[in-house]
């Protein structure tokens, strides 16, 4: 039986503004949750529409809560906007451009944002940004970064962040450094993403580097690492140093310690850690296919802050608190689906499975996705959608030579199909998006899985629209919906990032690398298949995006809704905003 979520929510009474607790020298404290925009939100998705049984199992997941308020307030928006035009402005226009020194992030890892009203109203203030930066910090060079007053920009109007008078050594129409960190017990590189807690008074992420992984959970304090004595506003080349002295028991909020927990002598290129909200428990892999859980990360379950140790390796899972997943190479960021089963990429091509207690699923461990060759491996994490049971995972070069979707069941990596697209070998595959229908629409004719690839036979880029049958079973072979662009080369897409606007419109991002300079597009897909690009921008991009993330903080205001992102090769964090996006 299929079920839309609005009906649900009632049932579920689900409330517009949750709390954290935090206990900090025996007082209890709360923090209202906000809304998070990570790496993560694009690998854990959420339909609206599904089984009921589906739906009544994630009702408790922060994720599917975000992702069903944020789609109900688009509907609410565009309802009463109904009557008012919108206009078709889709130019592309850079807000923002901050140095991250001699760093920036890595390319398909994201910045994380936190808006701080759950009712999406912009704040100047408390909405803010982090950045990793994928260098060794150093006393000049930070390696953790955030930014508020982010509403701010001259194009197409004064942002509402624009300070009129700003104080000395303050330009007045960019973003404002809240804090800036090197925070180094190894090699000091942040390659990954950072994850956020609901309240955002506290960041976990993985500092790698010198043969090594430590996990970490920042309790920032706003003005650490602020430039003050020169001062400059936007410089975040003066951090706060955080070499030893880590905190030993969970850290309060807003106090500017960091705990450390070395996870062994390997280092970790691309997994990013993954939070498990309702168990308090992060998901780290590294270059070496072992797979590590760790509890206590944000003291917000049997924990209290200040007198509870530190995060820590789970010995519930696996009886060790890692599991060795049969690969030896690297692993991407994990995903856990609502069953509580843990999936996970590796650089073999195969994608690895396992269960609530960290044991292999049977009886199939593995999913044989690409052919583990240098562009046959997976190098993002797998979507899993767990409304539907589905798990969805990429290569650039499977066995057949040619790159692939493919999907399987979340409950036994069973009931394999596969979508074949242009020839591989040339570049990875990074990961898809699928269209806003896919999450509120019932009708299967609707649904679709967008992917865009390199293509070295038509010298430029193939985009392709995979469609579905009834029980969201995917379409194998090769996808009747396909358009190539010529853009002078085959080049090395970013993954996608889809987004639905106030006024109806669905769109999805990304980005090509080129060492001559990158591009940022977006398609319209909710007029049909797109056969060009909607708009395109070159400025500000560098040699191309890292991973994409969209807010939507408000229906109306100037700079609100906007487009993050690390450009490369400049080494700067950007904010953009598209006009059709509002």
């Amino acid at each position: 039986m299929a079920l839309s979520v609005l009906c649900l929510l009632g049932i579920f009474n689900l409330a517009a503004r949750a709390q954290d607790r935090d206990r900090d020298d025996g007082r209890e404290q709360e923090h209202p949750n906000g809304i998070i925009e990570d790496w993560s939100h694009h690998h854990a998705v959420y339909p609206r529409v599904g089984p009921i049984q589906s739906l009544i199992a994630v009702q408790h997941d922060p994720r599917a809560l975000h992702s069903w308020q944020n789609s109900i307030r688009k509907d609410w928006r565009r309802y009463n906007r109904r009557h008012f035009g919108h206009g078709a402005n889709t130019a592309v226009h850079t807000d923002w451009s901050i140095s991250l020194g001699g760093g920036t992030v890595a390319p398909a890892m994201y910045p994380a944002k936190f808006t701080f009203d759950i009712g999406a109203a912009p704040d100047c203030t408390t909405d803010f940004v982090v950045f990793p930066v994928n260098i060794a910090g150093s006393a000049t060079q930070p390696n953790l970064v955030a930014f508020n007053n982010l509403y701010s920009g001259t194009v197409p109007a004064p942002g509402i962040c624009n300070r009129a008078v700003p104080p000395a050594g303050d330009n007045g129409t960019s973003a404002t450094t809240i804090w800036s960190y090197d925070i180094t017990a190894g090699g000091g590189i942040v390659s990954t993403s950072p994850s956020l807690s609901l309240d955002g008074t506290k960041v976990a992420f993985v500092e790698s580097g010198a043969g090594a992984t430590h996990f970490h959970v920042l309790a920032w304090k706003s003005g650490d690492g602020v430039d003050v004595t020169t001062p400059s506003a936007q410089n975040v080349l003066k951090p706060k140093v955080i070499t030893s002295g880590f905190a030993l028991v969970a850290p309060a909020a807003a106090s500017g310690t960091v705990t450390d927990l070395p996870l062994g002598s390997t280092t970790d290129t691309l997994s990013s850690p993954f939070v498990d909200y309702v168990k308090d428990v992060a998901y780290v892999g590294n270059d070496s296919g072992i797979l590590f859980r760790i509890k206590n990360v944000f003291c917000t379950l049997s924990c209290t802050v200040g007198v509870t140790g530190a995060p820590s390796l789970d010995n519930t899972w696996n009886g060790t608190g890692s599991v060795t997943t049969g690969c030896g190479g690297v692993l991407t960021g994990a995903v856990v689906a609502n069953t509580g089963n843990v999936f996970v990429g590796c650089s073999d091509g195969r994608v690895y499975g396992f269960t609530t207690a960290g044991v292999a699923l049977s009886p199939t461990p593995s999913l044989v996705v690409g052919n583990g060759s240098a562009t046959g491996g997976i190098v993002d994490t797998p979507i899993v959608d767990s409304v539907n049971g589905l798990i969805y995972a990429v290569s650039g070069n499977s066995g057949g030579g040619t790159e692939v979707v493919v999907q399987a069941s979340a409950a036994d990596l069973g009931s394999v199909q596969t979508a074949t697209l242009a020839a591989g070998g040339n570049h990875n595959l990074h990961a898809p998006a699928l269209n806003d229908a896919y999450y509120t629409s019932g009708t299967p004719a609707n649904w679709r899985l967008y992917e865009v690839a390199g293509d070295s036979v038509a010298g430029g880029i193939k985009l392709y629209g995979i469609t579905f049958a009834g029980s969201h079973v995917m379409t194998s072979g090769n996808p009747g919906s396909v358009d190539s662009f010529a853009v002078g080369g085959a080049f090395e897409i970013s993954p996608l990032t889809e987004f639905l606007t106030t006024g109806g419109e669905d769109r999805f991002f990304e980005s090509f690398q080129a060492a001559g300079g990158g591009s940022l597009a977006s398609f319209r897909i909710d007029t049909g298949f797109p056969v060009t690009f909607e708009s395109s921008n070159s400025a500000s991009v560098g040699t191309g995006t890292t991973g994409i993330i969209i807010d939507n903080a408000a229906s109306s205001s100037s700079q609100a809704d906007s487009v993050y992102f690390g450009a490369l090769g400049a080494n700067t964090a950007v904010k953009l905003t598209q006009g059709g996006l509002q």
